[in-house]
């Protein structure tokens, strides 16, 4: 603290252009804008480590594109992870639609294929397993600063029990928590997983 006109004024902290540049994802979307005019807006967030945003009913270019720009260098508007983390819940991923996006867009399709680490679930007993027991030790082995996880988190499904759903969901959530202290979570689901994080 300094004195101004006899005033306490803070010091601003004073951090390096590296340290600026380090970890922030800018990721850029439209939406449809649900008030009067029904107009299509643009808008943009800035995520760092330790962040966790819920999309819900993104579109596929969004997801895809996203999933690229992930080990995109940073001077050109990616986060450049040494992987992405791809963890697909719903069986519904566009693999065709990220090589071409890789490919005719960001010009990396090798480093894309190379890079992106994807993981398929087909049960939420084979989901908690994963979350609780894998995810760590896998992020860690492939230094993934972006986490990418597509679904609903089995939430819809009809054959999975009340009880199970109580136990299991807390302690998913629990986990997802406590590896986004070191990467970037974003969650593409159909449905809101408020539980998780405000989704948008």
């Amino acid at each position: 603290m300094i004195l101004l006109d006899n005033e306490p004024v803070a010091v601003p902290k004073f951090i390096s252009a590296q340290k600026l540049l380090e970890d922030k994802f800018i990721l850029e979307f439209s939406y449809n804008n649900r008030n009067k005019t029904n107009k299509i807006k643009k808008r943009s967030i800035e995520l760092t480590i330790g962040e966790i945003a819920c999309f819900v009913k993104p579109h596929s270019d969004f997801v895809c594109d996203t999933l690229v720009r992930g080990i995109v260098p940073k001077r050109h508007n990616g986060l450049e992870s040494p992987t992405v983390f791809v963890l697909i819940i719903d069986n519904k991923f566009d693999f065709y639609n990220i090589t071409e996006i890789a490919d005719k867009k960001y010009k990396i399709l090798d480093r894309t294929l190379k890079h992106i680490i994807v993981k398929r679930i087909f049960t939420i007993h084979q989901l908690a397993h994963f979350l609780i027991i894998d995810l760590e030790k896998d992020l860690k082995k492939y230094q993934s600063k972006l986490v990418v996880i597509t679904g609903d988190f089995f939430r819809s499904d009809p054959q999975i029990s009340i009880e199970d759903k109580d136990w299991l969901y807390p302690e998913m959530i629990k986990a997802i928590k406590q590896i986004a202290a070191a990467s970037i979570i974003l969650v593409f689901s159909p449905t809101r997983l408020s539980d998780l994080v405000n989704c948008g």
